[in-house]
């Protein structure tokens, strides 16, 4: 069971790379979205607050979501080498994997 969760760790995480990494991906995508909300911070006038405070947490909650994309794909990442390492231990030799 936990190969298969590692194998759909894995999977999950290359898909997510490839759509976040792509030319026109969500990468850029974010990107270009946190700076039209900084954009329009700048021509907010500084007594409006309000405004100020909800493109602020605007621009926060575009950073987290790069955060947890990021988060998923170092997981598949992790997960892949578990399994690589995994498979390296399984070809050893009994005696040998005794010491692991």
């Amino acid at each position: 069971m936990n190969d298969l969760k590692n194998d759909q760790t894995v999977l999950r995480g290359r898909r997510w790379s490839l759509f976040y990494t792509e030319e026109g991906g969500l990468k850029d995508i974010l990107a270009e979205i946190g700076k039209t909300y900084i954009a329009r911070m700048s021509m907010v006038e500084p007594w409006e607050t309000d405004k100020l405070s909800k493109l602020a947490m605007a621009n926060k909650i575009v950073g987290e979501l790069d955060t947890c994309i990021r988060k998923i794909i170092a997981d598949g990442e992790v997960a892949h080498h578990a399994v690589e390492h995994q498979k390296k231990i399984e070809k050893l030799p009994a005696a040998k994997r005794r010491f692991l």
